[in-house]
Order: structure tokens, then C-alpha cells, then sequence
């Protein structure tokens, strides 16, 4: 079995937020077979990453916000590289928070500057469910009833109008069609515009419209591109959000 390879130092971010290429983040998971320190590593930043689609509050980034990331990694790579080759020789907890080193900015600048955001955005919102701010939002979470074999979701429901499912492992809707979210009041299944896929790890999250407060069960049923008025297929989600 092999060992850690520094390549990935700071890759398990960005490797969360679905921030690499294709071809970085396979060669990643190959990587996570070998390595308990990149295993550990997204295991522990694994709960901030699910929860940022709960997150309450979406923020439009400024547009001078790239240029600061970029001045900020610029200006650690060059003072890195003035410290010479053992400038990286640092203690594990260290390297853990640092962003980039001059290797790996020079190899993959975008992959830096990814991992660079996404551990910020990680690291913010890990302090904020630290400090218990999103749990004062009157949102809670409720595990779906019904539910593919082997898969995890979860729905967060909050009293503003707009809930969040969240969803691992979950089987693609099939070629050329979508997962479509029903409001179910009494036996009538009311049709949303929550329209979404799966990633290429069964993974996906979705924001979901109206009050849950008379609504009797939330389903999930595959449809064609484009959804549908009336269910075509039985569903394969449940979710009682009461």
C-alpha cells in the first residue's frame, strides 16, 4: 500500500465541493484508496461541505474577490519559493491550514486556486457550525421515509418558504430525464420547479419552494428533461417533512 502523496495536500476541499476537473478528481479518488491521511481529511471537512446547501443566507461574491484570492496565493507561492526547497518542511497541523506550495501552484494554478476557495469556504462555514448560528434559524432535518437501497437523504425544512434536499448515492434519473420534487396535500401530488441530477458520485442537492407546513409527504419521482404535470413514474423518494 502506498503512501500520502504531497500532490493532494490540498485537494480534499475542492474535492468536496465538486471543484476539480474530471480528470483531478479521479486521479484523487484513486489516491484516497492508498492514503488514511487524505481519508481522514475528507472525512472531517465532509460535514461543512454537506451542510453549504443548507446554508441560509446566498451572498453574490463581489467581483474584485477573485483578485484578491489571487493576490493572496501570488504572494504566498512567491514568498515560499524565496524561502528556498525546505520552506514546505512544516509541522502536519501547519500544512493542513496552508493553501498552496510553490510545486503544486506552479503544476496546477487552478487547482490551487480551488482548493484555496474551497478551503476558505469550508473553514467559514465550519466555524459557523461551530458557534451554533445555523441552528437558530428554526430549520430542522428530516430523513427521507422511502429511499433507494444504500442511499442518504435528507431534507432541511425551514419555515421561510424554501426547503433544501440533500441527497448521497443516489441513482442517475436515467437518460434524458430529471428528478422532479412533489408536494403531497392529502392524495394530490402538486408538481414544483425543483428539477435536478445527480453528480457522477450520486450525489446532489436541491432547493425546494413553498411551506411544508400542510403538506403531507414530499416525493421524488424520475421524469423527462424538462419535468412533468402529473407524475409518468412512481416515486422513489418520501419524505414526510412534519
Amino acid at each position: 500500500m502506498s503512501g500520502h502523496d504531497r500532490r493532494f495536500d490540498d485537494a480534499a476541499a475542492a474535492y468536496l465541493l465538486h471543484a476539480l476537473e474530471p480528470a483531478e478528481a479521479e486521479a484523487f479518488e484513486r489516491h484516497l484508496e492508498t492514503c488514511g491521511t487524505c481519508r481522514a481529511e475528507v472525512e472531517d471537512l465532509r460535514v461543512a461541505a454537506d451542510a453549504l446547501p443548507a446554508s441560509p443566507v446566498q451572498l453574490v461574491p463581489p467581483p474584485e474577490l477573485k483578485d484578491r484570492i489571487m493576490a493572496v496565493v501570488n504572494a504566498e507561492a512567491e514568498l515560499l519559493a524565496a524561502a528556498g526547497p525546505r520552506a514546505d518542511e512544516v509541522a502536519p497541523r501547519r500544512r493542513r491550514i496552508a493553501v498552496l506550495r510553490p510545486g503544486w501552484w506552479s503544476l496546477r494554478p487552478g487547482l490551487a486556486l480551488a482548493g484555496a476557495v474551497a478551503v476558505l469556504a469550508l473553514g467559514a462555514l465550519a466555524g459557523i457550525l461551530g458557534s451554533g448560528a445555523m441552528r437558530g434559524d428554526g430549520a430542522r432535518t428530516v430523513v427521507a421515509q422511502t429511499a433507494p437501497a444504500g442511499s442518504k437523504v435528507e431534507m432541511i425544512v425551514r419555515s421561510d418558504g424554501h426547503s433544501t434536499l440533500v441527497a448521497k448515492r443516489l441513482p442517475s434519473p436515467g437518460s434524458g430525464r430529471v428528478y422532479q420534487v412533489w408536494l403531497l396535500h392529502g392524495k394530490t401530488p402538486r408538481p414544483t420547479n425543483a428539477l435536478f441530477e445527480t453528480r457522477s458520485d450520486g450525489s446532489a442537492s436541491v432547493d425546494v419552494p413553498g411551506s411544508m407546513q400542510h403538506v403531507d409527504a414530499v416525493l421524488v419521482t424520475s421524469e423527462p428533461s424538462g419535468g412533468s404535470r402529473t407524475p409518468s413514474r412512481g416515486p422513489i423518494l418520501r419524505i414526510v417533512p412534519a
